[in-house]
């Protein structure tokens, strides 16, 4: 990382970064340090569990390749025991496969290195905003959610009214619902397969997506799924979507 973002003020909140790397974590320090950060580093599973018994931290910014307990075991640990805790996953992992192993363990952004100091930057503020004007789970009504059925490509409402979707519709409903919270433009399209085109083309392309996806969810203006756009970064879903991925036999 090249890029230091030069901010003076009282900070933001704290974050903890975990990675063997110490050059990498000084670095990731230093950008997150001049972001209004207050910035602590853990090399190993058992570093992260003291830093988190001192001082629970906003945010952890957590690699996968760790000596010992690895970045996966240690996100299902945090989202259990700390489940108020942002996690970012920041990996050398590229493989889709990964991404969604990371998902489902907890992760609310993923992100492949290199990754831009602006763009880090970036997250983690979405994140800590996110979490700062998110309602405790105490006072939330117990919403009944709209269910993905990915093997079918359909897209079910609480009021059980039905939506056909193309794949790429269905993959990036299902990408946003694994998120648990905000997807890059880069996450997106990396998993809808456009590495093919250019930056430029493949946002484009994700913009029509999501376009399409918005004038078919409009029809449904109760109980309303809706995707947001965060403007920078990415995108994200105004409520809670499951997954079903068994096939659904219909009508029975």
């Amino acid at each position: 990382m090249n890029s230091y973002p030069a901010v003076s003020a009282a900070p933001l909140g704290e974050l903890i970064v975990v990675d063997d790397n110490l050059r990498l974590s000084e670095e990731l320090s230093l950008v997150l340090n001049a972001a209004r950060w207050t910035v602590r580093c853990a090399d190993d599973g058992e570093s992260l569990r003291r830093c988190v018994a001192q001082q629970e931290p906003d945010i952890v910014l957590l690699d996968l390749n760790l000596p010992g307990e690895d970045g996966i075991s240690l996100c299902k640990w945090l989202r259990s025991t700390h489940p108020r805790v942002g996690i970012v996953m920041l990996t050398a992992r590229v493989m889709g496969i990964d991404r969604t192993e990371g998902y489902v363990a907890g992760a609310d952004i993923y992100l492949t290195k290199p990754t831009r100091a602006e763009e880090l930057v970036a997250v983690v503020h979405n994140l800590l905003r996110r979490s700062q004007l998110a309602t405790p789970a105490s006072t939330q009504p117990q919403d009944v959610p709209w269910t993905l059925h990915v093997k079918d490509h359909r897209l079910l409402s609480p009021k059980l009214d039905m939506l056909s979707l193309t794949p790429s519709e269905c993959l990036l409903l299902e990408t946003l619902a694994l998120g648990n919270g905000l997807c890059t433009y880069e996450q997106l399209t990396d998993q809808l397969g456009h590495t093919e085109l250019s930056d430029k083309q493949a946002k484009a392309r994700l913009e029509v997506i999501v376009s399409r996806l918005r004038s078919k969810l409009a029809k449904f203006p109760v109980d309303r799924l809706e995707i947001k756009t965060d403007h920078g970064t990415g995108y994200s879903l105004t409520r809670p979507l499951a997954i079903k991925a068994q096939e659904t036999k219909w009508g029975q």
